[in-house]
């Protein structure tokens, strides 16, 4: 089993278990996604329907990530406070989809190959809605707030590290996997790949356990 996915398990069991007692919106969000990815991965990882999922991996993947993105984006969505970058979000959603679809129906196929073009765009779209984040986080406004003790925080700098990583490693993957190179290359691009799923999955433990108590408290009721 790939290291990583301990990583994508235990934040699945505490985003539920913190959940039952914060009640907080942003956990809300996130139970049902990492679920998913959680499933996902194990299938991937050959301990259930290895031979039905090998013949649909490609499939599987591009419609998860493609998922991952429209999910990512409805996040930020929930967190901007300015306008014109919620805007942004709403704009990219439908046209990434559309974008996402005629790739796989025209250009790089639903189960041939691994949706680059798309994923690539994504990735940078994600880096930037981050930097959306960071941004509004300085502004006068919130500069009294510690950015340590927001959840998102953590979030956007996981997802920020992780698609940087991401795009960078993937742009290097054909060299890496070059006749030369090919076991080494295997074991470092593996090693990053890990490296990072670990960072993003920690990342969104510790914002899970800064998420504040949104409980409602019970009111007497008026005489």
């Amino acid at each position: 089993m790939k290291f990583y996915l301990y990583f994508e398990i235990l934040s699945f069991l505490i985003s539920t278990a913190l959940y039952y007692k914060k009640r907080n919106n942003l956990l809300l969000y996130f139970i049902p996604f990492l679920f998913l990815t959680v499933v996902i991965e194990v299938i991937g990882s050959g301990w259930v329907l290895t031979n039905w999922f090998s013949s649909y991996r490609y499939a599987i993947y591009n419609i998860f990530t493609t998922i991952e993105f429209i999910f990512y984006s409805s996040v930020f969505y929930s967190q901007f406070r300015k306008e014109y970058f919620k805007k942004i979000v709403i704009v990219f959603i439908p046209v990434f989809t559309f974008l996402v679809v005629v790739n796989l129906a025209f250009l790089q196929g639903l189960n041939k190959t691994f949706h680059t073009y798309t994923f690539l765009l994504g990735s940078f779209f994600v880096v930037v809605f981050c930097c959306c984040f960071f941004y509004e986080s300085v502004l006068p406004e919130r500069i009294d707030e510690q950015l340590s003790k927001q959840p998102f925080f953590w979030i956007s700098s996981g997802l920020l590290i992780y698609y940087l990583g991401s795009v960078i490693i993937n742009a290097l993957f054909d060299y890496l996997t070059t006749n030369d190179m090919k076991i080494e290359g295997m074991r470092i691009y593996g090693i990053i790949n890990n490296s990072l799923n670990v960072i993003l999955y920690t990342s969104f433990i510790i914002s899970f356990f800064l998420c504040p108590d949104n409980k409602k408290t019970s009111s007497l009721p008026s005489l």
